[in-house]
């Protein structure tokens, strides 16, 4: 076991003194996605739930090199990444390098690599598993560029001392996230004239850009999530709202408000 400097001791304290400010009631918004990177250095940073037997992406919050992250299908015809087989076939969660579960050579001469990581300038990734369902994968995964070096023992470590401070926040945003759906019950908001209160604030957010006129990968890029984010968001609003497109939403949101 690595043995962590006061340095890195002291940032994971700093971390998670700041993140306990956030009020937030689903894991993870990009501000807490974003300080992640301040513990370990890295050039792209993403949090992800994908559905391996659906082949799509639930969530992607990240931050990083553009292009990066927003072609689901290209990743999934060359895909998925060797790491998520590795989760699937093992259920092992620990914090794992590309280079832990496949060879240096082998892995150059995937497709996942060829196409869809080598052209974004990705070369190495480190992943922090986190609990999920069967055939369904969650994570925080942090990429560096070609000539920056693989991730080392030291970062492997900063990673899983983070992890149980991150299931704290999970646990913290789901107790949030049903204390607010009962004060909506109790205060008789689940009608359809308070439906915008039926969002949560990440839909809300999205909704009211897409008010203002803003396209996905605008509010993508405001927000530092996915296009594939914000569409998968909009589905939702508009299942919860009982619309068929962007502006109906916009419209039945701002008179429900």
């Amino acid at each position: 076991m690595v043995r962590l400097q006061r340095a890195d001791l002291e940032a994971l304290l700093t971390l998670l003194g700041d993140v306990a400010e956030f009020e937030f009631d689903e894991p993870y918004p990009v501000e807490v996605v974003a300080r992640v990177q301040e513990l370990v250095r890295c050039d792209a940073l993403t949090y992800q739930e994908l559905d391996l037997r659906a082949k799509r992406f639930l969530t992607m919050v990240g931050i990083g090199p553009d292009g990066e992250d927003d072609d689901d299908e290209l990743y999934w015809t060359v895909g998925p990444c060797p790491i998520s087989d590795y989760r699937a076939r093992t259920g092992d969660l620990r914090a794992v390098t590309m280079s832990d579960v496949i060879g240096r050579r082998r892995y150059h001469e995937l497709p996942i690599f060829r196409e869809y990581f080598r052209p974004a300038g990705i070369d190495y990734m480190i992943d922090l598993g986190l609990p999920t369902t069967l055939r369904r994968h969650r994570s925080f995964i942090l990429f560096r560029e070609a000539g920056a070096g693989d991730f080392c023992e030291r970062d492997r470590a900063v990673l899983e001392m983070l992890r149980p401070h991150l299931y704290r926040l999970e646990a913290h945003a789901a107790l949030r996230r049903r204390l607010s759906e009962a004060l909506r019950t109790q205060d008789g908001n689940d009608d359809e004239s308070n439906v915008y209160a039926e969002l949560t604030p990440r839909e809300r957010e999205i909704i009211e850009l897409v008010a203002e006129g803003k396209t996905n990968a605008q509010i993508a890029a405001q927000l530092w999530v996915a296009p594939s984010t914000v569409k998968k968001h909009l589905e939702h609003v508009y299942e919860k709202l009982g619309v068929g497109g962007r502006t109906a939403a916009a419209t039945l949101a701002r008179a429900s408000r």
